[in-house]
């Protein structure tokens, strides 16, 4: 798995391939919600298992959301975190985007992967 979503419990992790959610997303229909819906704005989304916010990473995520297309909606799972698309909310942030086009799946696919922690 090139690109993944990853959700922990604490004694297990699920892992979506996001190529594969993509797939899965291309028959949803996409509805407006209010951003601030969306879980996870105020987490620690790129910077985890020792992947530092340095100068460079940081600049790195900056790049990819500056260059965000965000004519495409985020897909996000049943209780609105992002499996994909977190860039593209983070440009509409910057914009003062209040309102965005968003897919969503009303029943998460099964995992890739579990994983016991």
């Amino acid at each position: 798995m090139k690109h993944k979503y990853a959700e922990s419990d604490g004694t297990t992790r699920h892992v979506w391939d996001v190529e594969r959610i993509w797939k899965l997303a291309e028959d949803l229909e996409p509805f407006e919600i209010h951003i601030e819906e969306i879980r996870g704005l105020d987490s620690v989304t790129w910077f985890y298992n020792g992947d530092e916010p340095t100068v460079r990473s940081v600049s790195r995520h900056a790049g990819r959301i500056l260059n965000a297309d965000t004519s495409l909606p985020p897909i996000l799972t049943e209780d609105f975190r992002v499996f994909d698309g977190m860039h593209r909310i983070a440009r509409h942030l910057m914009e003062g985007t209040s309102r965005i086009l968003v897919k969503k799946f009303s029943t998460n696919p099964e995992p890739d992967l579990i994983e016991k922690l």
